[in-house]
């Protein structure tokens, strides 16, 4: 039965301009990247393999900006159940919260599984067609090693995403809740961090910290504050990239026990506010 929801769902979802749209978007900023490599840098040919390897390198910082384009994937999957508050049809089927709150998570994690994927195929394609293939392949694993390592994360944003989703009637409001969780507990812990290390492991415990520790491999400390203050990236933070190995394996285990530590905890509050809810 909840298989069954979750096809519907998906259908549903999949079928929604605001979805295709999206795809649209994203492809389209990819390429754009590449692009303005190309005509920015053609002029240059001696430098071409400097400009493909920063070309790769960049996927890498832009790994945090997709944390917060999660609000986005879910908002796709709940834009018309509250714009036309049609969760108690849903409810009325015969499927029950706990069916609903979980294909609901599914469904988001499979449009951000399309429309990742399709974009960061785009970005590649067009930097190998636009830009050439680097001499080093190696480089290519080391960004896809990131991308790996961002997985979990991904996985507890949009489990936190999801939770807000649910316990706020409001799309407007549960976008505000998100981004207060991903950034006021940074914001305020890194302060506290850069005042006192001792505040050190609660900085860890922010779901954007390890894009910054260990994906992008900055370090803490007043010289890097304006980056780790950031909710973006500069360009002259790209040579620590080049430079990078594969993560170890102790920053891989970080980032998945932090993001499944926080898709159990959105989760189990998520439902259990949800199931509680009055439903209008």
């Amino acid at each position: 039965k909840m298989l069954n929801y979750i096809k519907a769902e998906c259908f549903k979802t999949f079928k929604r301009i605001y979805m295709r749209n999206t795809l649209l978007i994203f492809v389209l900023l990819a390429i754009a990247v590449n692009v303005l490599f190309f005509v920015a840098f053609r002029s240059s040919p001696t430098n071409s393999q400097e400009l493909i390897r920063t070309s790769l390198s960049v996927i890498v910082p832009m790994l945090l900006i997709m944390v917060y384009t999660a609000l986005i994937m879910v908002d796709i999957v709940f834009s018309d159940e509250y714009k036309y508050k049609t969760f108690k049809n849903t409810l009325s089927f015969g499927f029950t919260r706990t069916q609903v709150y979980f294909g609901k998570l599914a469904v988001s994690m499979i449009v951000t599984a399309v429309i990742f994927s399709i974009t960061l195929a785009a970005y590649l394609v067009s930097l190998f067609l636009l830009l050439g293939f680097p001499e080093d392949m190696g480089l290519i694993g080391v960004v896809f090693n990131r991308v790996v390592a961002a997985i979990p994360l991904y996985i507890g944003a949009l489990c936190l995403c999801n939770a807000c989703a649910f316990i706020i009637p409001n799309n407007t409001a549960f976008s505000f809740v998100y981004m207060g969780f991903l950034m006021v507990p940074y914001l305020l812990f890194y302060t506290l961090t850069l005042l006192n290390p001792a505040f050190t492991p609660l900085f860890g415990t922010t779901l954007v910290t390890p894009f910054y520790t260990s994906i992008m491999g900055l370090d803490i400390h007043v010289a890097n504050m304006g980056d780790m203050m950031g909710v973006g990236f500069k360009v002259d933070n790209i040579e620590n990239i080049l430079n990078a190995a594969l993560l170890p394996g102790t920053s891989v285990a970080y980032c998945l026990i932090l993001g499944l530590a926080y898709a159990a905890a959105a989760t189990l509050i998520g439902l259990a506010v949800y199931r509680r809810r009055e439903i209008r």
